[in-house]
């Protein structure tokens, strides 16, 4: 949805010539640079989610920082940890998006997107389901012509933990989830599994 209203929004700036020369290609530039600035974040969101550590390393820089509350290291290696630690102790990781206010000064950005972040872990007797609701307050940079994250903040604005029912749905014959390439996405985005976890 995102994509059709970048090219609308394009089409509308070619359509009514209101603005000529540099102007206008700063202002596509700019809507360029949002679109793919919103595609790294939910790239990540998709890495972590599916514990896919390629993809989910691949959106931070080479030299980066990440300060997700108990973890504060380099990106990297806390996609490393962070999703051998989710193997471990969750069934289920899934993470939403809200909107995003982000500023693009050259090759450097600024942006603070909303999430929710939900996850699953299998306890004795039933589930157990944690919720963490934030903002990802990230500093980033154009790196080999690619947007990345230099710098992340995870902030809490909320959480809640407790016992779940799956209720009738589990059971519904809806598609399950999956980890890795052994998900539905992973055929239907075209993605490569080498990179799956």
């Amino acid at each position: 949805m995102r994509s059709f209203l970048l090219i609308i929004a394009c089409h509308e700036i070619e359509r009514e010539n209101a603005v000529q020369g540099p102007e206008r290609d700063e202002r596509l530039q700019e809507l360029w640079d949002h679109h793919e600035i919103r595609q790294m974040l939910a790239t990540y969101c998709h890495g972590c989610d599916r514990a896919d550590e390629a993809e989910m390393a691949s959106v931070y820089c080479e030299e980066s920082w990440d300060d997700h509350g108990p973890d504060k290291c380099d990106g990297k290696v806390f996609t490393q940890r962070i999703l051998e630690k989710a193997r471990q102790t969750t069934k289920v990781v899934s993470h939403m998006l809200g909107q995003s206010l982000i500023r693009v000064n050259g090759s450097a950005a600024s942006a603070e997107t909303y999430f929710v972040a939900t996850l699953i872990a299998d306890t004795n007797p039933g589930e157990r389901m944690t919720q963490l609701g934030g903002r990802y307050v990230d500093t980033l940079e154009r790196e080999q012509g690619t947007w990345r994250i230099k710098e992340r903040l995870c902030v809490r604005d909320w959480s809640s933990t407790g016992e779940i029912d799956p209720g009738y749905l589990a059971t519904a014959g809806f598609v399950e989830g999956r980890r890795g390439s052994a998900d539905v996405s992973w055929e239907k985005l075209g993605l490569v599994p080498e990179t799956a976890a």
